[in-house]
């Protein structure tokens, strides 16, 4: 139940601190300003910089703002916005011990994404809580709980929120997946 509870929580604070446009840190990309484990955005977001948010927002990199917040330990929020914020690239980032930590971390997500759906708010679902995405990364996930696709490589494992809509998070991640 802690897992679930977990999990949950953290769905809601991913989802509020990209909708939000929350973070402890706000730049003008492409600066590099530490974060509070020392790495660099840069590293944080995994090398996913303003330039690769840049061909989906639409606009040049050097007007896109960069938030950045270490959420916890090797567990990274990442916003890149348009000015005036009314679009953006938003995920989060997560890098695990080992591949097989982060592959264990993706079926516990299934699972708590199955039990999530069965809550009523859930239930009328049009595919179910989850579906499998062939072809993403080691493994993919989408989900219609929070509209969101959660891909895994290795033991780096990327949540797209923004933009809205499954194929556009698939492009999303598929760019930022080069970048690994």
């Amino acid at each position: 139940m802690r897992t679930i509870g977990r999990t949950l929580l953290l769905v809601v604070a991913v989802s509020l601190s990209a909708s939000c446009g929350g973070g402890q840190q706000s730049e003008q990309a492409p600066a590099a300003q530490s974060s509070k484990s020392g790495a660099s955005n840069a590293q944080s977001c995994v090398g996913i910089t303003a330039e690769d948010a840049a061909p989906f927002l639409g606009v040049p990199a050097s007007q896109i703002t960069a938030n950045i917040e270490e959420s916890y330990k090797d567990f990274w929020l990442c916003s890149f916005a348009q000015p005036g914020g009314s679009t953006s690239v938003s995920f989060s980032v997560k890098i695990s011990g080992s591949e097989k930590e982060a592959a264990g971390d993706m079926e516990e997500y299934r699972s708590n994404l199955e039990i999530a759906g069965e809550q009523p708010q859930f239930k009328s679902l049009p595919k179910g809580a989850y579906s499998d995405i062939s072809g993403v990364g080691d493994e993919a996930v989408w989900t219609d709980i929070n509209g969101s696709l959660t891909v895994r490589r290795g033991k780096t494992t990327l949540q797209i929120l923004q933009p809205a809509g499954k194929m556009e998070q698939i492009k999303v991640a598929e760019s930022f997946l080069k970048k690994l």
